[in-house]
Order: structure tokens, then sequence, then C-alpha cells
């Protein structure tokens, strides 16, 4: 085997590995899902209608010294969670102006999902940031090997038989 052919199996071998390597690099990836769930929503609106667009809320579970959730309502004052106990939560939004409002909402035994069903369904593909790169570069070495060898063998067709190996 000349040594060429040796250089673009070698090649092959390492991309083939690292795909590979990246279909196992997928444990620290993302996934994502949507589904319907019961949900509390809040809105927050100015005295005169107007929405309280990107208000910083605060959730607070019933029983709980840290906040369940933190974030910002919707442009149009609109702020959901998903409820994972039952009892009294507690909304804040505030518009870090000065302006705040308080509610409280009672979430029933029926109503609140258990934790173990918050965990989304595992149907989507996901690759983390280590299988990109390891992906990526089996690509760079596929193509490189290819080109490789098509360049070497437009150098052999063309070479006198005398020159081949």
């Amino acid at each position: 085997m000349s040594t060429h052919r040796a250089h673009i199996l070698s090649g092959a071998t390492l991309a083939l590995g690292l795909v590979l390597m990246a279909s196992q690099g997928q444990a620290h990836g993302l996934r994502g899902t949507t589904r319907s769930t019961e949900t509390i929503c809040a809105t927050a609106t100015y005295d005169d209608g107007e929405p309280l667009g990107y208000g910083r809320v605060e959730i607070a579970a019933p029983d709980s010294k840290l906040p369940f959730q933190s974030g910002r309502t919707d442009r149009n004052g609109l702020f959901c969670f998903t409820p994972d106990s039952h009892g009294d939560w507690q909304i804040v939004i505030n518009d870090e102006l000065g302006h705040q409002v308080r509610l409280k909402t009672t979430v029933g035994q029926d109503m609140a999902l258990p934790q173990n069903d918050l965990a989304p369904d595992q149907n989507g593909l996901a690759m983390g940031k280590g299988g990109g790169i390891v992906a990526g570069l089996a690509i760079i070495f596929g193509l490189s090997s290819g080109l490789a060898w098509g360049r070497n063998r437009k150098k052999t067709d063309t070479m006198h038989p005398s020159q081949k190996e």
C-alpha cells in the first residue's frame, strides 16, 4: 500500500473515530421541548390599563425562604409559572420605578405538578459544546482526506508509467 493511501486511510479512520466520540459527548448537551401543563399566569397593568411590560417578577412557593422562580413579564405584562406543590403562592411584580403589586394565589392538590413530572421528555436531538467541536473537527478531517485523495489521484493519472509506484 502506498504511503499516500495509508495517510488517507488513517485520516478516514480518525474522522470516523471523532464522529463516534461526538455521539458519546452529548451527555452535557441541551434539550428543549414544549408541552401544555396547568400553569398560573399573573398580569400587571398600570391604573390607566397600560401593561407593565418587562416588569421584574419573583415567585415564592409555600413555606419556602428562597424564590421559586424569578424573571420578567412579557411586553404585555404577563408572567406564567408551573407550581410544584399545593398551598398559598406569593407573586410580586415590580416596575423598578417604585410601583409594585403583590398577588396571592392558592394552588390545590389537584393542580400541583409533582416535581418528577417537571422533567421534559427526551425527544429532541441535542449536542453539547464538546460534541459540536468534535463533530466539526471530524468533518474537517474527512473533507481534507477526500481532497488529498482527489489531488493525489489526479497527479498519479497524469504521471508517466515509469514514475508511478
